[in-house]
């Protein structure tokens, strides 16, 4: 097993020459989006190479979708993987495109597992087992539900690959935004910055947020990428990371460094300790999300966004009431960047032996 502070030294010194020419195919493309909806989500990622996954909603839920994302090592191919008792293949799933970096990552349609499990429960942790059939980085669960505290917010799943070079992503709200949360989370795979808020590799992910009010950027965060839900080991298998449950929404310092210094999960409705202002004030008819990944080698595959009010449009792509999401090919419509990510449902995972 390759140890990633080792390979760090010779990597991240070397990452900048060899891959400073990031696709320009490289980005994120709309899976689905759902109005009167919202996201749960959770990770896993360890030595062992068994785990589970989680999904968290209030009685009375309703799966809409559930998609299950699996990301392979750097330089290492995708495998089996065994969630809820069924085994997924590859060739059974879809390969996020363009697949231009060294990870690989595949995502399948587990709604059949997910959904008779959680319609017409009583609520709370629904767990999942799982097992990796080859030496993985880690797991991803996206759940769609709807319940009555879910009406009049959307739901949007992207998902892709980012382009390390820098990406903008634009959201259009159906009417002026007047209040209430914006939970976003971000997930990706080869992720490492060290376990601690002390900058330890330099390796991480740069969101900046401009809205129709505040056409200057304001950086939301410097250091998103600590592989909290591999237990912030430092070796490849462990190397992922997803903002939701036992993440805290408060917005991270926006100067932040180290791995512990992100959860990946963010409410842009809310400000943060350097400016109390919320990123989205009354008034802002549009959302624009900046990344960039300095180190051009961090795999973030998947972006999604629970709201309480209505998104109309994505980019140049209208949000229906009733989507046909699709796996295993994702919606055709290219993102230019970021998404935003789900109320989600990401449980920290302490590392296995």
């Amino acid at each position: 097993m390759k140890s990633r502070l080792k390979y760090l030294a010779v990597a991240t010194a070397c990452a900048v020459g060899a891959m400073a020419a990031p696709s320009a195919n490289a980005t994120l493309l709309l899976r689905s989006a759902y109005q009167d909806a919202a996201l749960a989500i959770d990770g896993w990622g360890g030595s062992s190479a068994s785990g589970s996954l989680d999904v968290n909603v209030a009685s009375g839920s309703v799966v809409q979708k559930a998609f299950l994302y699996s990301s392979s090592v750097w330089d290492g191919g995708v495998g089996n993987v065994t969630f809820g008792g069924t085994s997924f293949t590859p060739a059974g799933g879809s390969i996020l495109a363009p697949n231009a970096n060294p990870a690989t990552t595949v995502v399948w349609d587990v709604t059949s597992i997910v959904k008779p499990v959680i319609d017409g429960g009583s609520g709370g942790l629904y767990s999942f087992g799982l097992s990796e059939g080859a030496f993985l980085d880690g797991e991803v669960l996206v759940v769609v539900y709807k319940n009555a505290s879910t009406a009049g917010g959307t739901a949007i799943i992207m998902d892709g690959e980012l382009s390390s070079g820098g990406d903008t992503t634009h959201l259009d709200f159906a009417s002026a935004y007047t209040g209430g949360n914006v939970i976003a989370s971000l997930a990706s795979s080869y992720s490492y910055n060290g376990n601690s808020t002390v900058d330890a590799t330099g390796q991480v992910t740069v969101v900046d947020v401009r809205t129709s009010t505040h056409t200057t950027s304001r950086r939301l965060t410097s250091c998103a990428g600590g592989n909290d839900d591999g237990g912030f080991v430092a070796e490849n298998g462990a190397l992922i990371t997803v903002g939701g449950t036992g993440d805290n929404p408060a917005n991270p310092d926006p100067n932040c460094a180290g791995g512990a210094g992100d959860d990946e999960l963010y409410n842009l409705g809310t400000g943060n300790s350097a400016d109390a202002s919320p990123f989205l004030t009354a008034g802002d008819t549009y959302l624009e999300l900046l990344t960039n990944n300095p180190s051009f080698d961090d795999n973030v595959f998947f972006l999604g966004m629970t709201t309480t009010f209505r998104i109309s449009q994505v980019d140049d792509t209208p949000i229906d009431e009733e989507p046909n999401p699709s796996v295993p090919e994702p919606a055709a419509l290219a993102l230019v960047g970021i998404g935003l990510a789900g109320l989600a449902a990401n449980r920290r995972r302490k590392a296995k032996a």
